[in-house]
């Protein structure tokens, strides 16, 4: 009886000690967790691609920030910004060229679900205002756009897709669906990353950027997977803060009508299929 009630007190005061250890360390967690974040990159691309078209061959560079506000269980709001400086002059569909360099702001909500230890899901959505600051008067002085996206984190092979909707100054649906994954390679510090994902579409987006079917200009397209597109990509963490990377990707329509409709511009950086590169620095703060 004695051992049997010994047990017991031993239990009732154990008990507290270990519930105030798993107290402290969620309390020492949450202390180490950074309420405000932020991130910065810069780099120069042989080609720019955009809602999975090709719109210039030749070198730009491409800015991005954002700041993020860590609410923890209720999740990630986040504002940034991206730009575009063109370097050369793209073509038209119509045959005659223009400069257009870009700036995107946008607001940005993602949360993490934790299904089991390793796997997170991230879901969000975003909202995004398009503008070509110097504007060639062909083109619409802003687009305006809502976005959704999703990803599961794991040890393995990574799905994910991000959908864009622009409702102005026209209407379509473009998406993205693949799968990736990142390992370390040789050492701590390099990262290499193995991407592959598809560009798609609906009937809208898919005349947006190819143009008219050449041989029966009044038919819409099926829409659909529109693009293929593999990335090898190199993250060398030079700091905690700076990164310095390296990627090459290979792109290319699989959508015989998009092909065919291409082919039948006139405009010279409208391609088919393209291997382009990047470099560029990264930083976080």
């Amino acid at each position: 009886m004695k051992a049997s009630l010994f047990a017991i007190l031993s239990a009732a005061v154990a008990a507290p000690s270990i519930t105030a250890a798993a107290t402290n360390e969620a309390v020492v967690a949450e202390s180490q967790r950074k309420w405000i974040s932020g991130s910065a990159s810069a780099d120069v691309e042989t080609a720019f691609l955009c809602r999975g078209f090709v719109w210039d061959k030749h070198p730009i560079s491409t800015q991005y920030a954002d700041v993020e506000f860590d609410a923890g269980p209720a999740g990630r709001l986040s504002a940034y910004t991206w730009g575009l400086l063109q370097k050369s002059h793209a073509s038209h569909a119509d045959g005659q060229s223009y400069r257009c360099n870009e700036i995107d702001y946008g607001l940005r909500y993602a949360y993490d679900l934790e299904l089991a230890e390793g796997w997170t899901l991230v879901s969000g959505a975003a909202r995004q205002w398009v503008t070509f600051p110097g504007r060639d008067h062909r083109i619409s002085n802003s687009v305006i756009d809502w976005q959704a996206f999703q990803a599961l984190k794991n040890p393995y092979l990574v799905p994910y897709w991000k959908m864009r909707y622009i409702y102005k100054p026209f209407r379509e649906f473009y998406w993205i669906a693949g799968v990736k994954h990142t390992f370390p390679l040789f050492t701590d510090k390099l990262d290499l990353t193995l991407d592959f994902f598809g560009d798609l579409g609906d009937a809208r987006h898919c005349r947006n950027i190819f143009g008219p079917k050449p041989h029966d200009p009044s038919s819409d397209y099926r829409g659909g997977l529109q693009s293929l597109n593999a990335v090898v990509r190199l993250d060398y963490h030079v700091t905690e803060w700076m990164d310095v990377f390296a990627f090459v990707a290979e792109y290319s329509i699989v959508d015989e009508a998009g092909r065919r409709a291409v082919k039948a511009r006139h405009d010279v950086d409208g391609v088919r299929d393209i291997v382009y590169g990047v470099v560029g620095l990264s930083f976080s703060f």
